[in-house]
């Protein structure tokens, strides 16, 4: 009798250990449902209003600078005198620089009409102007091309190096471009002349068209994608500017990739990455995904989601495997 009341208290007691035990929390994260992209819609990417040609100018010799006859945003022509300066490297004997001087002008003199007479060779005329141009005491920064001054670098009195950046020109002649970053997946589906829209803030659209892409992607697995404007008028380099390309599916079918915010993806290396999604029991799966780069508007994942996952965003850092969770209302 004694023994099975014991029994029985035992039971009992068991049943109220069980009955005292706690169900764990469920973890309270936010979540996005992520439809298909990529798939020969239409592929949206920013970038930077830049011209074509940007060119540094600067002093092929060292020494002091005398005057600059530009500044930022004035226009210039080809072959307009933009700077001088007086070169300290001329020789340290004020007659001795003279004399090469004068030797220069008289050899340049006779190589000059000895090629107009077909008796020099271009590289002799060519020698004979670079010896001169070295021998001056005085040289120019004289304007390659036509165009804008983007920026200056250096003041009258400033001693410079042989080479360093005085003035920054944009060519007028070559246009205005819109340098685009896109994924591989994106620029998949564009194709150097295909039509573009160019949307800067506070602008009317633009029209342009795709006048390059990149060979070789950056280390995050993105190529620049050049979207030349047709009409630039009014536009100023260093502008941010969004441009949306007709995407097409190409000569195969293009796979449906996803896009996920940066905050979503945890454990990745190169090209793969782990992220969780939200089943149908209220709890979170680990899922492996493989990445096709890093863009403005999040992690594009190329395998590893479907149409209508629901994807952890915030709190993807603090849930496990097999985790209940909350999924915030957004």
């Amino acid at each position: 009798m004694a023994a099975g009341c014991a029994f029985l208290a035992a039971a009992c007691s068991g049943e109220a250990a069980v009955a005292t035990q706690k169900v764990p929390a469920a973890v309270a994260v936010e979540a996005l449902d992520i439809a298909a992209t990529g798939a020969g819609g239409e592929v949206r990417a920013s970038g930077l209003i830049a011209y074509k040609r940007e060119t540094a100018l600067g002093f092929g010799a060292p020494g002091e600078i005398e005057a600059i006859m530009a500044d930022v945003g004035d226009r210039v022509s080809a072959g307009q005198v933009l700077a001088t300066m007086r070169r300290t490297t001329t020789g340290a004997d004020a007659s001795e620089a003279a004399l090469a001087r004068l030797t220069a002008e008289q050899n340049f003199e006779r190589v000059t009409r000895l090629h107009a007479a077909g008796a020099a060779s271009q590289a002799e005329l060519d020698n004979a102007k670079l010896a001169l141009e070295r021998a001056r005491e005085r040289v120019s920064i004289v304007a390659p091309a036509g165009g804008i001054v983007l920026q200056r670098d250096a003041e009258p009195g400033q001693n410079v190096a042989a080479g360093q950046r005085v003035l920054s020109i944009g060519e007028s002649r070559t246009g205005i471009i819109v340098q685009a970053s896109m994924t591989a997946s994106e620029v998949s589906q564009v194709r150097v002349g295909d039509a573009a829209s160019v949307n800067i803030r506070e602008r009317a659209a633009l029209a342009g068209r795709v006048a390059r892409i990149a060979a070789k992607g950056t280390q995050s697995g993105l190529f620049t994608v050049e979207v030349q404007v047709d009409q630039p008028a009014g536009l100023r380099s260093g502008e941010v500017a969004e441009v949306a390309i007709a995407g097409r599916a190409g000569d195969q079918a293009t796979t449906a990739v996803h896009v996920v915010p940066a905050i979503s993806l945890i454990d990745a290396r190169a090209d793969q990455g782990v992220v969780f999604v939200v089943d149908a029991e209220g709890k979170a799966r680990r899922r492996a995904v493989e990445t096709g780069g890093v863009s403005d508007r999040g992690v594009t994942i190329l395998k590893g989601l479907d149409d209508g996952d629901r994807v952890i965003t915030r709190g993807a850092s603090m849930v496990r495997d097999g985790d209940a969770v909350s999924v915030a209302a957004q």
